[in-house]
């Protein structure tokens, strides 16, 4: 039976990607440490959900949560372009050390596929449009360095490690759950926001 992890489960995207997944029956391990998600975000009561507060910094909570998984979603994420410049320490150790514990448990559990974000912030300001994806790529943030790394690290373990893994580069993610008022909302969830 397939059982995904979700980090970031609580999260704007990773909750409604956890709803998708027990609608279809699979069963779903969120891990989130509540910094910006909210445990209302999940069903309180699921028979296919089991929720772990904690923090993909802490290694030894990433593997016991891989443990016994198929599949792992990583979502879990410093996503503030402005909170990378204000505080690169603190981003790092979520953006790169936490993808690094991540990719690590997958590879040591033996979990069949990662899927990742990443972001559009890897190409910077783009020079053409559309955006081809093999564009040259000069990060203005301390937050797109960080993405890009994850991406290096993930082709780096497929290379080494023969570790499955995706990297999504999401683009003005908006919907609901998204909280407009939150500094990492995007543009369009502000403009919904106003017009509303």
């Amino acid at each position: 039976m397939k059982k995904v992890l979700i980090t970031g489960g609580a999260g704007f995207i990773g909750s409604h990607t956890a709803d998708l997944l027990m609608q279809n029956g699979i069963a779903v391990r969120v891990l989130d440490n509540l910094s910006s998600g909210f445990r209302s975000n999940l069903p309180a009561n699921h028979e296919l959900l089991e929720f772990v507060e904690g923090d993909i910094r802490n290694k030894d909570i990433v593997n016991q949560c891989m443990h016994g998984v198929t599949h792992c979603l990583h979502l879990a994420a410093q996503v503030s372009v402005v909170a990378s410049l204000e505080d690169p320490e603190f981003s790092a150790q979520q953006n790169i050390v936490g993808f690094v514990n991540v990719i690590e448990a997958v590879k040591n559990h033996g979990v069949k596929r990662l899927v990742y974000a990443s972001s559009a912030a890897i190409y910077g300001t783009p020079k053409v449009i559309p955006l081809p994806e093999d564009v040259e790529k000069t990060q203005l943030s301390p937050y797109g360095v960080e993405k890009q790394v994850n991406e290096q690290y993930a082709e780096l373990y497929k290379t080494l490690y023969k570790t499955s893994s995706l990297g999504q580069r999401f683009f003005n993610v908006f919907g609901p759950r998204q909280d407009p008022k939150s500094p990492y909302a995007g543009v369009i969830a502000l403009f919904v926001d106003r017009i509303s």
